[in-house]
């Protein structure tokens, strides 16, 4: 792998603003000082909507990464010519579904390669990637299934903040099934793993209760007593600086990014929304054998075609992978 990193980035649900933040995120000359980034998709998607967007952009196609130009305002792509043109935009269907799932699987494949240094996901539409056959709750199971990890984990980073989730994409009456002492140290295992190699030696970890006020001496529940303070307890013996379990409106109320470098939360909006509210995250997948970044945001059906996306996120997702990346790189 060559000193300067090369991301593939892939298209996203095509039905989506995929494309469109593509195509607006590559205007932006900065992004390819730190990395050599290329797309994943259909190429004559990504044309129309340059020519609708940025006419400036020029769109190269290529077949493998070493092919590329790496030049401001322009995108190379692996065309994987999966996108028909009588796809509907701002619709769900089996074939936007498809086009999604192939380019993740053709991202994954040239991580493991070693031919890109990590991957940068756009949004994709859950119901698509069902109706294409591809069951899974999102993009965290998939990646897990398609890299052969048994428990990848969900980190939203924000901009003084980060949280990692216990469970990911679940009804709420599935949640509690899913909060195990095995899960909750797993979790914690692979949180201070990541933090060690990527932010600090010591990491610092918060743990938050499942139930309102940790469950207030078993009114409210168990999980906190049962599950949740035996894996603390474990990960402690390991010599792992986490504590807790703590109320989650308590902790994140007196600003926890001040005193810890993560919280580890029980399931996703419990996580989320706090993170969120904290300003513009990036969701970084742990217990993978490869790098993954993401935008924080989903497929925005509703401005499709609009011209009114924003790729902020998308090159904030972009500079985060470039940075872990580096960071990888110059340990090897």
């Amino acid at each position: 792998m060559e000193a300067t990193p090369i991301i593939a980035l892939t298209l996203g649900d095509p039905a989506g603003i995929g494309p469109e933040i593509i195509v607006k995120a590559f205007q932006d000359e900065v992004l390819s000082i730190n990395a050599k980034i290329v797309v994943l998709g259909d190429a004559n998607l990504l044309k129309r909507t340059a020519k609708q967007v940025a006419p400036e952009i020029l769109v190269h196609s290529i077949s493998s990464p070493k092919e590329g130009w790496y030049q401001p305002c322009t995108i190379d792509i692996i065309d994987l010519n999966n996108v028909s043109e009588e796809l509907v935009p701002g619709k769900p269907s089996a074939e936007g579904g498809k086009a999604s799932y192939e380019a993740i699987q053709k991202a994954v494949e040239l991580t493991l390669n070693d031919e890109v240094s990590a991957i940068v996901t756009c949004p994709i539409n859950k119901k698509s990637l069902h109706l294409a056959g591809h069951a899974f709750p999102g993009h965290t199971e998939l990646l897990g299934h398609l890299t052969n990890s048994k428990e990848p984990t969900l980190m939203m980073e924000g901009n003084s903040l980060r949280v990692v989730l216990v469970t990911t994409h679940l009804p709420l009456d599935q949640v509690k099934s899913q909060v195990t002492e095995e899960k909750v140290l797993q979790t914690i295992r692979v949180t201070h793993d990541w933090l060690q190699k990527h932010v600090t030696e010591i990491p610092r970890i918060a743990v938050v209760g499942l139930n309102p006020h940790c469950g207030d001496g078993g009114i409210f529940g168990h999980e906190e007593t049962e599950f949740i303070l035996p894996a603390l307890k474990t990960a402690q013996k390991e010599g792992i600086q986490a504590s807790g379990p703590y109320p989650a409106d308590a902790l994140f109320g007196r600003a926890a990014s001040e005193k810890y470098d993560v919280v580890i939360c029980m399931y996703h909006d419990q996580g989320m929304i706090p993170v969120k509210m904290n300003g513009m995250g990036v969701n970084i997948t742990l217990g993978l054998p490869i790098l993954r970044t993401s935008v924080d945001h989903g497929t925005a059906y509703d401005i499709v075609g609009r011209n009114k996306a924003s790729a902020e996120n998308l090159k904030l997702a972009l500079k985060t992978a470039a940075q872990l990346s580096q960071s990888t790189l110059s340990l090897q």
